[in-house]
């Protein structure tokens, strides 16, 4: 369930409605709770007609001074809030051409941007709604008068948002900032999947030594898409409900087919009651998202990396940015204890056998794409092999040695090919000879 409730804030995160819509509906009241808060103090004995004396300079004196400020103020918010959408849009096509597409959702999902628009559309519609209800008399400027200066406070306000949007959107569009949101969302999701405590319900085994006997159900998928997250400890009790295992055969991030499956049930004696609860535990979306899927911001910094080197932007130093932060990311993981992929239930029996990615699979989703397209330029490969360098330093457990041996195996087969500098191709094979002897020593 706390999965699921997190996985609704992050579509509510990375919707552009949401905040507006919810300072929206607060001006809404606060415009009903000032109408009720200026009824009540006008009885009390402290006002004369209608206001206080001591502070007579707060009101209006007349109900057409008083509709032609609000007046004022709903029509230039408005019109304010379309500059401050029309800015935002540029900013998401900018956006979209120079970094890609997929980082537009960095943007929608920013506070600063939601709450700018939120901000003037709700003043607009505090203003329209309290000049809306000023009574024509001579008292009715008098009645509202605490209400016209929350409108008035609102718009000095309005005012401060607009001057720090323009500078957030001034630093969100730099490519650094960029780099660095991203590479923050990395470690959150690292620091989710690979814990630097072990869970204590579970630990990681050798799967392909598993013996969960010959007669399984295929759990099928209800619907092609994105596994967006996986409720294990939902998983867990349904299989302790029904005395079975479960075993999941993708994981956060993958994409799987309408016809496919995902997962096996062991050992269950009513596979049609237990095959909807377990589809129920995960959740499958037309995009792939950040909270359980570590390979989703390795993307997003391979994405920028590619376009960096890419002909017609030429930023090799952007590319050794996102290189160094996604090496920094991989460390990390090779630092923390293997996550588990078993999990046992109350009684010491097994529930639950997941898809866990291997540091391989972490090490190719990451440096596929762009060596791919940095592999003909000495000077990349170089900074590539010395974060390389700096990565073996931490790699203890031997499969991720032998893991780290192959890439580097594969970049001396690439340089022989796409390397025409002999110079370059002697130094990068001299700093690859130096990792597989650490490696190997």
């Amino acid at each position: 369930m706390k999965k699921h409730l997190l996985h609704l804030y992050e579509k509510l995160r990375t919707s552009f409605w949401s905040v507006p819509l919810v300072m929206i509906l607060s001006s809404l009241l606060l415009a009903y709770l000032m109408r009720q808060l200026d009824a009540i103090l006008s009885a009390l004995p402290l006002f004369e007609t209608g206001r206080i004396a001591t502070l007579d300079w707060l009101h209006m004196r007349d109900t057409n001074s008083a509709r032609a400020l609000l007046s004022v103020i709903a029509g230039s918010t408005i019109t304010v809030a379309g500059t401050v959408f029309s800015i935002t849009v540029v900013a998401l096509t900018l956006a979209s051409n120079q970094f890609g597409p997929h980082l537009v959702r960095n943007f929608i999902r920013d506070r600063s941007t939601q709450g700018s628009l939120g901000i003037f559309l709700s003043t607009y519609v505090y203003a329209l709604v309290t000049m809306r209800g000023i009574e024509g008399t001579a008292e009715g400027a008098n009645s509202y008068g605490f209400a016209i200066q929350v409108a008035l406070l609102l718009t000095l306000i309005s005012v401060g948002y607009l001057v720090y949007f323009i500078h957030n959107v001034a630093q969100s569009i730099q490519v650094d900032n960029i780099a660095h949101q991203i590479n923050l969302e990395f470690h959150q999701a690292i620091d989710r999947e690979y814990p630097s405590s072990a869970e204590s319900s579970g630990e990681h085994f050798d799967t392909e030594r598993l013996e969960l006997g010959a007669g399984s159900t295929k759990v099928p998928t209800p619907r092609g898409g994105y596994v967006q997250i996986i409720d294990r400890e939902k998983i867990i009790a349904v299989a302790e409900k029904y005395n079975c295992c479960v075993r999941i055969n993708c994981h956060p991030g993958s994409y799987v087919h309408g016809w496919s499956q995902i997962g096996k049930i062991y050992q269950g004696g009513n596979p049609q009651a237990i095959i909807p609860q377990v589809q129920a535990a995960l959740q499958i979306g037309a995009l792939p998202t950040a909270e359980q899927d570590v390979v989703f911001s390795m993307r997003q910094l391979s994405q920028i990396a590619v376009r960096a080197l890419s002909p017609g932007i030429n930023d090799p130093y952007t590319a050794y940015s996102c290189v160094d932060r996604l090496i920094e990311g991989l460390g990390t993981v090779l630092q923390r204890p293997e996550p588990p992929n078993c999990y046992t239930g109350s009684a010491g029996n097994l529930r639950l056998v997941s898809c866990k990615l291997e540091f391989a699979q972490l090490l190719d989703a990451s440096l596929d794409e762009i060596v791919e397209s940095g592999r003909a330029n000495g000077v990349f490969i170089r900074h590539l092999l010395n974060a390389l360098k700096h990565l073996a330093e931490v790699c203890q457990r031997e499969k991720d040695k032998v893991a780290l041996f192959n890439y580097l195996e594969r970049l001396a087969d690439d340089i022989k090919t796409f390397i025409k500098s002999e110079t370059d191709s002697i130094q990068i094979r001299e700093i690859i000879s130096d990792i597989q002897k650490n490696l190997t020593g």
